[in-house]
C-alpha cells in the first residue's frame, strides 16, 4: 500500500502549518466536494487562523462557503528528494467583519500568508474580498523523512 510517513506531535503540526501560508481548502455542497488553493495565516501564540477569499458575486467558491459546515484545509511540501510532510486542519469558517480585519485579522494574514491578493491585483475585476476566521478544531500531520526509495519514485510514476 505505500508508506504513509510518521505521525507528528500537535506542536510540530502548528509549527509546520504556521510556517506554510498556503494549502488547499476542501469546502461541500449536498454530495459534492469543491478543492481550492488558498492563502493563510496562522498565528501560533493566539491559534487563530485568518483567510482571505476573493470572490465574484455568482462564484462556486461562494456557493460552497455558503454550505459548508465543516471544512479542511490541508497544508504540505514535498521535497525533491521524495521527503514529505502534510498537515490537515479540521473545523469551521467564521465571517469576520471589516473592523475585526482591520482591529487584528489582518496583520496575522500579511504577515504569513502566501501569494495574497493585493488592492491593484483587484482594481480591474468585479471581485469582492471577503474575510474568515478559521476555527480549528483538529490539526494533525504526518512525515515522511526517509527520503528517495524505489517504491517512492514508483508512486510518481
Amino acid at each position: 500500500m505505500g508508506d504513509i510517513g510518521d505521525a507528528i506531535s500537535s506542536r510540530m503540526a502548528e509549527k509546520f502549518f504556521a510556517s506554510q501560508g498556503h494549502g488547499v481548502l476542501s469546502l461541500a455542497k449536498d454530495n459534492d466536494g469543491y478543492g481550492i488553493p488558498v492563502s493563510y495565516g496562522y498565528d501560533l501564540e493566539s491559534e487563530r487562523c485568518i483567510l482571505q477569499f476573493v470572490t465574484e458575486s455568482e462564484s462556486q467558491k461562494q456557493q460552497f462557503l455558503e454550505t459548508s459546515e465543516t471544512v479542511t484545509l490541508t497544508a504540505y511540501e514535498y521535497g525533491s528528494d521524495g521527503t514529505w510532510q502534510s498537515v490537515v486542519a479540521t473545523g469551521s469558517l467564521q465571517s469576520l467583519s471589516n473592523d475585526a480585519v482591520a482591529n487584528w485579522a489582518a496583520a496575522i494574514f500579511f504577515t504569513q500568508a502566501s501569494n495574497i491578493e493585493t488592492v491593484s491585483r483587484r482594481e480591474d475585476s468585479d471581485s469582492e474580498v471577503e474575510w474568515y476566521e478559521y476555527d480549528i478544531e483538529i490539526l494533525t500531520g504526518r512525515t515522511n523523512t526517509d527520503g528517495d526509495s524505489n517504491e517512492s519514485a514508483s508512486r510518481l510514476e
